[in-house]
């Protein structure tokens, strides 16, 4: 995808650069990937906007490095909402990526702040945070992962777990060095 620089307030200078992805609108296929991520970026978001898929199951962010996206060893968690004020939790029995969000028959929308952990490249934090508000449904997912990569980040996927294809939506990010 395409990045342009884009300019936001800071505290202290007034002005801290990120630089924006080309939005992707996906309709069709099962992944997103944002590639050519600059070696010196220290938090990257990614944003949903009323994305659908064409099944229920995880949809996950996984990292990649030059070797390609690394679709294991990711040290996770996920909470979510239930019927009846119900509250769930899942651990790190599947470790394949950042879980984002599970009912994909509804409209969901949110974010994923990915954060560098150390000076290099490899060591990374990730939470999450979508919800759906449709008429009918009402759903949110709180998740949070640590991951260490075998090389420096250069790309991010926006996929499911079981391969479900996208019909609707946007997706973009945002980094910063």
């Amino acid at each position: 995808m395409a990045l342009t620089q884009i300019r936001s307030g800071g505290l202290s200078d007034g002005l801290v650069g990120f630089t924006q992805g080309t939005k992707a609108s996906p309709t069709s296929g099962t992944t997103v990937d944002f590639t050519g991520i600059p070696s010196d970026v220290k938090v990257i978001h990614v944003l949903f906007n009323e994305i659908v898929t064409n099944g229920t199951g995880w949809h996950i962010v996984q990292l990649g490095d030059s070797g390609g996206f690394e679709t294991s060893g990711y040290v996770s968690a996920v909470g979510y909402p239930g019927p009846g004020n119900s509250y769930y939790a899942n651990n790190a029995n599947d470790d394949n990526g950042l879980k984002i969000y599970y009912h994909g028959n509804y409209v969901f929308s949110g974010f994923t702040t990915i954060m560098r952990m150390s000076t290099n490249q490899t060591q990374w934090v990730m939470w999450s945070r979508c919800h759906s508000a449709n008429s009918s449904y009402s759903y949110s997912t709180y998740s949070a992962v640590e991951k260490t990569l075998s090389a420096d980040l250069t790309q991010i996927r926006i996929t499911s777990k079981d391969s479900r294809t996208f019909s609707g939506g946007e997706i973009n990010i945002l980094y910063s060095a």
